[in-house]
């Protein structure tokens, strides 16, 4: 593994994460990949429907052309 400097922190990895932005692939580097997991991972634990931890995720976030308003507590 190559370290670029002493004092950069050292990170353990859990999971591998893409970000894909409008068909590009964005890098990022493990401390984002194991930063974004674990928000998302804990996230879905505390929904509906789901018994244990799941081994896959997948989100997409689409645009909307324009904003709604919307009840938050009701499902689309």
């Amino acid at each position: 593994m190559k370290v670029l400097f002493d004092s950069h922190k050292r990170v353990k990895k859990n999971f591998e994460v893409e970000m894909w932005v409008d068909g590009k692939i964005l890098p990022l580097n493990h401390m984002m990949q194991e930063t974004i997991a674990n928000v998302v991972m804990g996230f879905s634990k505390t929904l509906k429907g789901l018994d244990s931890s799941p081994e896959t995720v997948e989100v997409r976030i689409k645009k909307l052309p324009e904003p709604k308003e919307v009840d938050a507590h009701t499902y689309p």
